[in-house]
């Protein structure tokens, strides 16, 4: 942690910026210890906390967009490159496509908590057809909850870093099960909507018909007999 929080001062925003991108691009950088030492930064004013959240979100965001442009060009060939080095990257491919489908575009809320879905997700949304605004929504919504998550954890404990990283995994599965819990109800209650209405639609079909519309045809069928 030392040698992070010594990497930021001397570089600032700079080396923020890079390590986000770095670690959401998909290279082995610390990019929660970065936020950490960032947050505690800010705690004792050598970074500001606005425009280093501000850096942190745009660098990761670019670089999902990168993989998001990725998936919807090149198809599952980029979600298998991304297993390539698993046991079984088919088995991988399919569990991830289940996992997108089941939740939809609102899994990138908190796929930043949850190690490995988080590298899947924007290829996915290429993939699935998502719309660059749709997709540009809600990742900006989970990158903005995962650095604030972490860069305020880093500004609570900024005198026991190394305290907070220990709280870093625990934190994010935490809040990653919540938001999934949420997403899991939300999509029950639209469910249930949905069911309701199509029963509703079913049921105006099979009402009897205004009793004026038999009356007339009656009333004219006892006059042409008179």
């Amino acid at each position: 942690m030392n040698t992070i929080v010594q990497f930021l001062v001397k570089h600032g925003y700079s080396i923020l910026f890079a390590a986000m991108f770095a670690h959401q691009i998909g290279l082995p950088v610390p990019g929660p210890l970065f936020l950490l030492a960032t947050g505690a930064l800010a705690a004792t004013g050598r970074l500001g906390l606005v425009p280093a959240l501000g850096v942190a979100i745009s660098a990761s965001v670019l670089a999902d967009w990168i993989w998001y442009e990725a998936g919807r060009r090149g198809g599952d060939k980029v979600l298998h490159f991304i297993h390539r080095l698993t046991r079984d990257p088919d088995a991988h491919d399919r569990r991830a496509k289940r996992t997108f489908a089941r939740y939809g575009p609102p899994i990138l809320i908190v796929a930043k908590f949850v190690p490995g879905l988080d590298a899947v997700t924007p290829p996915l949304a290429g993939i699935s057809g998502t719309s660059r605004l749709r997709f540009l929504v809600f990742e900006t919504l989970g990158v903005s909850l995962y650095v604030c998550v972490y860069t305020v954890l880093g500004h609570i404990f900024s005198h026991d870093l190394d305290r907070a990283a220990q709280y870093v995994g625990r934190a994010g599965k935490v809040l990653a099960g919540l938001l999934l819990a949420a997403l899991f109800i939300y999509g029950l209650y639209n469910l249930v909507r949905r069911h309701r209405s199509l029963v509703g639609g079913k049921a105006v079909q099979i009402t009897p018909a205004d009793p004026i519309t038999f009356a007339k045809p009656l009333s004219e069928h006892l006059e042409r007999t008179q």
